[in-house]
């Protein structure tokens, strides 16, 4: 099963905090996706999740620096790839406890 965020699923989300962050995965996964480097079909144990999530949170941080330009707006964009970034990995690690459910029942 693939997580990859599809755009016509913006549809159902509406016009929200959660459908910047769903627009905000599209955006990331066709940026990243083509060079194989998207996070959207990354296992939840794969070590580049926090140097990405990490590198997005220190955007937020710069932000507060003395020499940012403090545009309110670029602070929200940060803390919506954030949380782009945040969904994409727990979808992931939501898919491990799917699978290692499933594999328990089976047994």
């Amino acid at each position: 099963m693939s997580r990859n965020p599809q755009v016509t699923d913006l549809t159902e989300i509406g016009d929200n905090v959660y459908r910047d962050i769903h627009a905000e995965r599209i955006r990331a996964h066709e940026k990243h996706g083509a060079n194989g480097n998207s996070r959207e079909n990354a296992e939840a144990m794969d070590p580049e999740w926090l140097p990405i999530l990490g590198e997005e949170f220190g955007e937020v941080c710069r932000w507060f620096t003395y020499d940012s330009e403090r545009d309110i707006s670029e602070l929200r964009d940060e803390l919506i790839q954030v949380a782009a970034m945040s969904a994409a990995w727990i979808e992931s690690i939501d898919e491990m406890i799917e699978g290692t459910t499933e594999e328990s029942e089976s047994e």
